[in-house]
């Protein structure tokens, strides 16, 4: 982990655990905001979150695709409402497998030197999160940071 990148997972009770993940990238907001929601690109340099299926608008159903483990072949696929505040966060907030409340944002939000701080932050709650929180808090935050650093990537190989 560099300087400019952030991690943190918290426990807040038995069955309520925050991820939060933050990456510092060398462009403007609307530039990160342009890859990231270019969700057909996705394929190409994403980590983790390795495909959106859907369009980034406020209210649209998509279809998220995970790969938890980058050794697998197995993929995970959720569908999604989104929530969206163009150019600046999308996120979903609704039951997933195992009756887990999930709460997963992306945002981006500009810094004062030119760059911007991009946030992906998760809540996941109720269910089997009194189970399985503590090995999926630690899986997420393992895959955001691996977006993130991706994400990182894709836009400056864009935009430097």
């Amino acid at each position: 982990m560099s300087n400019n990148e952030n991690v943190k997972v918290e426990k807040i009770s038995l069955s309520h655990r925050k991820i939060y993940t933050d990456i510092l990238i060398d462009a403007t907001p609307a530039q990160v905001w342009s890859v990231l929601i270019d969700t057909a690109s996705y394929k190409k340099w994403a980590a983790f979150l390795v495909d959106i299926q859907g369009e980034i608008k406020n209210g649209a159903k998509i279809t998220a695709v995970f790969q938890t483990n980058p050794k697998k072949e197995k993929f995970n696929t959720i569908e999604h409402t989104i929530s969206v505040t163009k150019g600046k966060e999308f996120f979903w907030a609704e039951k997933g497998p195992g009756g887990i409340c999930d709460n997963h944002h992306f945002k981006v939000e500009a810094t004062n030197n030119g760059k911007t701080k991009f946030i992906q932050s998760d809540e996941i709650m109720k269910g089997i999160t009194w189970l399985a929180g503590g090995n999926l808090s630690k899986m997420y935050a393992n895959g955001y940071q691996a977006f993130n650093q991706n994400l990182k990537a894709e836009v400056e190989r864009r935009f430097k």
